[in-house]
Order: C-alpha cells, then structure tokens, then sequence
C-alpha cells in the first residue's frame, strides 16, 4: 500500500463533498417534484383524453346524430309504462277514410260474363257498386291568372281612374305567391339548396325559375315576416316561461352565434356579427326584458341578465354526471355521480306523479327530502374532488361547485311544475339548424342566415299552433300572416 492511499481526506474536502451532495440531492428533489407534477398533468392529458374519446349523447352535450353506429340505445329517466308500442286500446285512430262528395266518378262495368263469356254490353246493373276510393295529387302545372286592370272615366270630372293590381302582380308577368311561399317552404323547412329548389319547380310544375330568383324570393318572405317576428320576440319576452340555447353555425367559412328563445307555442331565431356573450344576446332583446323564468343550459352569458329568474337544464346536469361517473376514478370510487343522476330522476318522476293529482309544486315532506339528499351529494363531492389551489380545477369539482352554488336553479322544477326538467324545448328548436351546417356547410352571407332564421322561426311557431306550414306563408304573402296573441 503506497503512502497516498492511506492519506485521509482534509476537514475541507469532507465539507466541499458534502455540500456537493447536498446541491446534488437538491437537485434530484426538484426533478423529482417535477416529475411528479409532469406525471399527474400527463394523467389529467389523459383522462381528458378518455372522456373526449368516449364521448356520446348520454355522458356529454354530444349530439345523438355525432354517435355515429355507437349509438346508445335511448334511455327515458320516466321508465316503462309497462305498455306495448303502437297504437293502444281505446285512442281514436287515423287510418284513411272515405269522403261522402269525391271530387270524381269513375264507373267501370264488366265487358263479358266470367261463367259464359258472353257480352255484357247493355246488361243492367245488380245492386249498388262497390267503391274504392284513391286519393292522390293532381298533376300539377302553371294556372297563368290575367288581371284585367281596367279604367273608368268620371263623369263627375273626367277624371280616368285604372284598378290598382293585386299586391303580388308586380309586373306584366310574374309568378305568384304559391311559388314564392313553396320556394320559402323547401328552403327554410327542409334546407334545400337554392339549385335543387329551381330542379323541383322544374320537374314537377314546370316553373323554370334561376337560383336568383329563388333567393330574392326568400329575402321577400323573410321581410314579409319581420313584423310578426317581432310579435313573436314580443310575446315570449312576456311569458312566465320561456327557454334559451344557443349554438354555432358558419357564416361566410366564419363561426357566429346563433341563438333561439321559445314556448310551447313560440320559437324565435337570432344571429348577428357578435361572438358568444352578452352582446349577442342583448341585441336579440327577448332575455334582456324577460322577467319570467328563464330555463337555460347555465351560460355565464345567460346568467348576466338578473331580472328574470333562473332555472338550469337538468338533462345536462345527468349527461355530465354520467360523464365524470365513467371517467373520474374519485367520482367512481365514491359513487356520487351516479347517485346525483339516480336522484335527479326520482325528482322528475316524483314531479310526474304529483302533477297529475292536481298539485303545482312538490309538497314539503317531498321537497325536504330531495334537498337533503341532494346537499348531502353536493358535501361528498366536494370532499371526494378537494380544490387544485388558483389553478384550473377539475370538471368534477366545478361540476360540484356548480350543484352547490345553483342549487335553487337546478332543483326549481320540483319547487314550480310550469319549470321543465330540462331545456328540451329550446334544444329541439335549434338542433336542425345545426343539422344544416352539417348538410350544407353553413351560410354564405349574414343577411341570408338572418332571412332563413325568420322564415324558419315563423314555420315552428305555426306549427306549434296547430297550422300548416305552407299554407300560413302564402297567407303571409297575401297580407295575412299569423300572429301571436298579446300574451302567452
């Protein structure tokens, strides 16, 4: 052994190595923390991954038509009636019937015996005729109308006085409005493209029309419209209840905002140039002057307006909830979630059997018992989801944020029956808008979205009323348009 191996090392040199593990330690600290952070991000990536990939119309506000063949099969929170499908014992039925006065006769005789072969011609009739009655459309063509405008001359002053021509004879020859209101009709209804509109009226009537045409004939009924839009607006503004969504559709390769208010007997559309918020819904006007209840999706734009009295969407509350059941391993360990989804729909079946003995809200012993079970949820949801400090928190715990801080919103179906459980109303209003910005790809101007929300919102509201769609537009275009009573 050489004299440098047995040398001890100096008081420093233990004090420089120690402080060099130390700083080494230190470091390894950090990265381990860091780690650790990176880890439980990559986990949150994750399962934020999972959720969007197991995305559908019952744990999500995923519309049923983006399920694709994954459908689930749909689930009512009412349950079995225990009946069968199809028309029950008793109900009236709607099979064809037939007329006392058709609108012609055909008879047919037999030409020759079936026993003998002989010729019957001439042979008397036995009997009354059995009759078959076919109902169909007539073929259909152009009935070209002249309007004589003739002139008078006083004999009082000589004055000459011509007829003035009907509103819609705006020219030597124009077409009529039939034509303008079918146009209005397949667009708005059916949201067919202005080409394919021109290829009906061509193959079925033989009404050679450009798309132009077309176009202007929908911007004509649109402006036809506007005044009883703005009774519509008018008169939802004045009910006791009304329900709001909102939704996005392209305008020129542009996302914009659309928005729809509506009762059971009303629907009004809107969109403009605004973005999600405020803005947008101030300028539709209906929210800003509402004092009823407003039943909504829990918008924080909606929210913003506090004159009217609020109530949220529990169809969406459930979906969410299901949601974070599937997904949120501390959700699906303390089984709240699904709890919260079980209360709800005994809240809504509980309102169901109430109502039909007569009451207008949910009596005390009932109510007690929803609210206690549901605070009870809302404290096992907080405690099973603790905050993340100032940053972003999870969905489960802003769910349960939510439950605890809307409480009186979400449970204002049990405590008022003309409050829906859910905002089902306004959803199926402006769920084929939507659909029309997956068939066509959206609007290629504001002002023709803006024509197509105003014939599409008077097409529902007539509906609702009991009235047929395209009748009601040519009895607009011939100045007598529907309109809303003054209060609903």
């Amino acid at each position: 052994m050489t004299p440098a191996e047995n040398e001890q090392p100096s008081y420093g040199e233990l004090v420089t190595l120690v402080e060099t593990l130390t700083a080494r330690l230190d470091s390894l600290e950090e990265e381990n923390a860091r780690l650790e952070t990176e880890i439980g991000e990559l986990r949150e990536e994750n399962a934020q991954l999972r959720r969007q990939l197991g995305r559908n119309s019952r744990n999500s506000s995923q519309p049923p038509s983006a399920d694709g063949l994954a459908k689930p099969p749909p689930r009512s929170m009412r349950g079995s009636s225990g009946r069968k499908a199809g028309k029950q014992p008793g109900t009236p039925g709607t099979a064809l019937m037939q007329v006392a006065n058709p609108a012609r006769r055909v008879p047919h005789v037999p030409a020759s015996c079936q026993g003998c072969a002989s010729d019957l011609a001439g042979a008397a009739g036995v009997g009354e005729p059995v009759i078959r009655q076919v109902f169909d459309i007539p073929e259909v063509g152009v009935e070209v109308t002249a309007h004589e405008l003739y002139a008078v001359t006083c004999g009082g002053c000589g004055t000459l006085t011509r007829a003035a021509a009907p509103a819609f004879a705006t020219g030597p020859a124009v077409y009529g409005p039939r034509v303008s209101a079918l146009a209005a009709y397949l667009s708005a209804q059916h949201h067919i493209p202005v080409g394919r509109i021109a290829e009906i009226l061509a193959d079925v009537a033989g009404i050679e029309v450009s798309s132009g045409w077309i176009s202007a004939a929908v911007a004509r009924m649109a402006a036809t419209l506007g005044p009883v839009n703005t009774a519509i607006g008018d008169a939802i503004a004045g009910a006791a209840v009304a329900h709001f969504d909102e939704g996005v559709t392209r305008v020129n390769g542009k996302n914009h905002r659309l928005h729809v208010a509506a009762t059971a007997t009303l629907t009004a559309y809107h969109i403009d140039e605004h973005g999600r918020g405020t803005d947008s819904i101030t300028a539709f006007g209906i929210l800003p002057r509402f004092t009823g209840v407003a039943v909504h999706d829990a918008y924080r734009s909606c929210q913003a307006f506090e004159d009217c009295t609020h109530a949220l969407c529990n169809a969406h509350i459930v979906r969410e909830a299901t949601g974070i059941g599937e997904y949120d391993a501390a959700a699906r360990a303390d089984g709240w979630a699904e709890a919260l989804v079980l209360l709800l729909g005994d809240g809504h079946r509980w309102v169901a059997a109430w109502r039909d003995k007569g009451h207008v809200r949910l009596p005390g012993f009932k109510l007690d018992d929803l609210r206690q079970r549901f605070d009870d949820l809302v404290e096992r949801a907080l405690g099973a989801h603790p905050p993340r400090g100032s940053g972003r928190q999870s969905p489960a715990r802003n769910l349960a944020l939510r439950l605890r801080d809307r409480k009186d919103e979400i449970l204002r179906f049990a405590t008022d029956f003309t409050v829906a459980f859910s905002n089902n109303r306004a959803e199926q209003d402006i769920r084929m808008i939507k659909a029309k910005t997956k068939v066509s790809g959206g609007f290629r101007t504001l002002g023709g979205a803006q024509a197509f929300l105003a014939i599409r919102g008077y097409i529902s509201t007539v509906r609702k009323n009991g009235l047929r769609a395209a009748p009601s537009l040519y009895d607009a275009l011939l100045g007598n348009p529907w309109m809303p009573a003054l209060t609903n």
